[in-house]
């Protein structure tokens, strides 16, 4: 592999540790709200409001 491709590598690898990370502390914050309850609040209530 090249440099570039090896440092793109990283970057992604770092990127998906921080999202883990994120997630896992804010589930631990919110831990009586479910997955489709988070989902509905955060990604998809923007669906519901759109005409």
């Amino acid at each position: 592999m090249t440099d570039s491709m090896i440092s793109f590598v990283v970057g992604v690898a770092v990127v998906l540790v921080l999202a883990i990370v994120m997630a896992r502390r804010y589930m631990r914050d919110h831990k009586d709200e479910g997955l489709s309850q988070w989902l509905d609040a955060h990604h998809m209530g923007w669906m519901h409001h759109r005409h």
